[in-house]
């Protein structure tokens, strides 16, 4: 089953004009306006309470979940102009397989401004940039992404999980920070060390220092949509780049983050000693 979740407008008037209109899967979370809803549906239902929505509202941001096996059925729909309203993206279907032909095509109907998340297998000729300029990624199943892809990351912030990047390939990608590149980033979070990393090579010819309360706060601050989340980063590893910005290298637990300290952030926990 697919779902749309609609964003920036009154829950009470969205549930009364999706009852009226016939769709009476709405998500239970009275924070979250979410039509759930079968590939069917797409067709009479969804493009039309849409639309209607949209003249109503001045602002509609959608967020909307695709269950590859559905995609054949939802194709003429998807092309419907509404859909370019799209501010978060998700594939889903663990079993399945997103081919780059099918990414490509979503990616054209839907025109996420946000960010996308993965929840399928990737196809092994993948083409990775085809998604590096997102704001926000999640992929779970990240694959063979080539480390030139990972060094041409231009999202904010990027959650990758069943990598096979080694201490080696991290320690090029944090090289290639230092001189400058990746500005956009703020946190890289890597899933997939089931041992505390070998730090003489991760961190190899890199000048850094243990955490100094001096310097920084004890957490990191982290939201990725709505939910903050925050890391403990007394066990950091502190660098900087050529400009002076400041980054921590943590590990916690088979996740390797990488981790860029905004200057605001340094400035409040300087003023009031967050450590």
């Amino acid at each position: 089953m697919s779902s749309i979740k609609l964003l920036s407008f009154p829950l009470l008037v969205f549930s009364e004009i999706v009852r009226s209109m016939g769709f009476v899967e709405i998500s239970k979370d009275a924070t979250q306006q979410i039509i759930q809803c079968n590939s069917n549906q797409f067709g009479y239902g969804l493009v039309h309470i849409l639309t209607h929505l949209d003249k109503i509202f001045y602002r509609m941001d959608i967020a909307l979940g695709i269950q590859l096996n559905t995609l054949r059925a939802m194709r003429e729909i998807l092309c419907h102009p509404i859909f370019r309203k799209c501010y978060y993206m998700q594939f889903r279907g663990e079993n399945e397989t997103l081919s780059n032909e099918d990414c490509e095509y979503l990616l054209q109907k839907t025109q996420p401004k946000f960010g996308i998340t993965i929840f399928c297998k990737l196809s092994p000729d993948f083409n990775y940039k085809k998604i590096l300029h997102f704001p926000r990624i999640r992929v779970p199943n990240l694959g063979k992404m080539p480390l030139e892809d990972l060094k041409a990351l231009d999202s904010e912030i990027a959650n990758l999980g069943n990598h096979q990047f080694t201490e080696t390939d991290i320690n090029e990608f944090l090289h290639h920070w230092i001189e400058g590149n990746n500005r956009k980033l703020r946190r890289l979070k890597l899933d997939g060390f089931k041992d505390t990393p070998d730090w003489d090579i991760l961190l190899k010819d890199i000048v850094y220092t243990e955490w100094n309360p001096k310097e920084r706060a004890r957490y990191y601050k982290s939201k990725y949509t709505h939910t903050e989340e925050t890391i403990d980063c007394e066990n950091g590893k502190d660098f900087r780049n050529k400009d002076g910005q400041l980054a921590t290298v943590v590990y916690h637990s088979e996740f390797l983050n990488f981790l860029v300290w905004q200057e605001k952030a340094l400035k409040l926990s300087h003023r009031f000693n967050l450590c």
